[in-house]
Formats: C-alpha cells, structure tokens, sequence
C-alpha cells in the first residue's frame, strides 16, 4: 500500500515539474507580449532581437508531415524556446538559467 501512495505521490509531483516549464505567453525585454497562436512574423517582431540557436525538424500531425521550428530566445536570464508550425506559435517553453 506504502508503495503504490509512494508511486502516485511521485507522479503526482512529477507532473507539476514538467508543467512549469510550458507557457502560453512571454514577455519581451521591451514589454511587448508573444502569445501562443501569433504568427511567426508577428514573434520576430515583437522579440526584435535574434534567437540563440534554431532548430528544424519533422512531425507528424495526423496524416501529414510537417515541419517545424524552435526558435531560442533569451530574454531576462531566461531561455525561452518558441516552437513554430505552419507559420504559428503552437508552444512556448522556458528554462532559468544558472546565475
């Protein structure tokens, strides 16, 4: 019994350490806010700076595949990875970086 509340506890907790990591908007250095569902164009703009590193690759959605891509943006100490599909913010993921 111990074991099975200490499995769920663990699960329990796990789930909120992958949840904080996930947003649905950022703020820009300049005050300006990128939300999931803007366009890509729209998020360059906003960001105005480049992002540290980009990366393209596969996914399926249904029966297609398309491409995506994850822009990496730090802003304020903070690593935020913008992905982009069809020309539209679909996740936005954040990571504090060590002081």
């Amino acid at each position: 019994m111990n074991r099975i509340l200490a499995l769920i506890l663990s699960l329990f907790i796990s789930s909120f350490v992958i949840a904080a990591t996930s947003t649905s908007a950022v703020r820009t250095s300049s005050g300006q806010i990128v939300n999931v569902g803007d366009t890509a164009s729209e998020m360059m703009m906003r960001i105005a700076q480049s992002p540290v590193s980009m990366n393209s690759y596969e996914v399926k959605e249904g029966d297609l595949t398309v491409t995506a891509s994850d822009y990496t943006y730090d802003i304020d100490n903070v690593l935020y990875t913008l992905t982009v599909i069809n020309n539209q913010v679909r996740k936005i993921e954040w990571v504090r970086k060590d002081p």
